[in-house]
């Protein structure tokens, strides 16, 4: 897909890569195919529209995904937030996405996102995610923040 910021997410301990990868390729993520999307639309004039990807999911899944608005999150916090807090809300997500699995068709956004990323990779992401931030929070890491390339 390619659109949108390149997102990554850094640790307050040092992440290991190995694992990283092991984890990066069993859910076949890759960080610029759709996740950059809802946390940051196309670029930052995306950052107030009540339009946008990441909102759209939030109405129509009723889940405040604030802690994944990169545009919020640089506003708000400029540097770490909880993986707790991130954690709880990730899971939160992964249990509205299972619950509903065709939400993807009341979302309208463009780029094929609805069938190409929603449809069949976020929830995949979502877990992702989750995985890593358990990973990390083993390895003793206890905050995280976003950064863009």
């Amino acid at each position: 897909m390619g659109f949108g910021l390149e997102i990554y997410l850094i640790f307050d301990i040092k992440e290991s890569f190995d694992e990283y990868l092991e984890l990066k390729n069993r859910y076949l993520f890759d960080h610029r195919n759709g996740l950059n999307l809802i946390m940051t639309g196309d670029d930052y004039v995306d950052a107030g529209d009540e339009e946008r990807l990441l909102r759209q999911i939030e109405k129509v899944l009723d889940v405040d995904l604030t802690l994944l608005d990169f545009w919020y999150y640089t506003e708000e916090y400029e540097g770490f937030i909880s993986i707790d807090s991130l954690y709880v809300k990730l899971v939160e997500l992964e249990n509205a996405l299972s619950k509903n699995p065709e939400f993807y068709k009341k979302i309208c956004w463009g780029h094929d996102i609805e069938e190409e990323y929603l449809k069949d990779t976020f929830l995949r992401d979502v877990r992702f995610l989750i995985e890593r931030l358990m990973l990390n929070l083993q390895n003793g890491a206890s905050l995280v923040k976003y950064i863009s390339d």
